[in-house]
């Protein structure tokens, strides 16, 4: 998974992929390989569902989730079988 700072969230943005990989967030266990200012690049494993149909889809998903929990940001998902 890839994210990318959100437009007005840039301030924010090392704070937020600092909570995706702290476990703060318990449903989100993902590790960070590599990032920069404006991106950052995660793996992790998510369990299969509805939201796991396309990578569009399960991009959208975890944005809304994150977004329950203040975090912005935009995300681009590979889906690896």
């Amino acid at each position: 998974m890839r994210a990318s700072v959100r437009d007005g969230h840039r301030r924010t943005f090392r704070t937020d992929i600092e909570r995706l990989t702290d476990g703060h967030l318990r449903w989100t266990p993902l590790d960070m390989l590599k990032s920069t200012s404006t991106q950052a690049e995660f793996r992790g494993a998510v369990p299969k569902g509805p939201h796991t149909a396309s990578d569009v889809s399960l991009a959208r998903y975890l944005e809304d989730r994150l977004a329950t929990d203040d975090i912005h940001l935009d995300l681009s998902v590979r889906i690896e079988q």
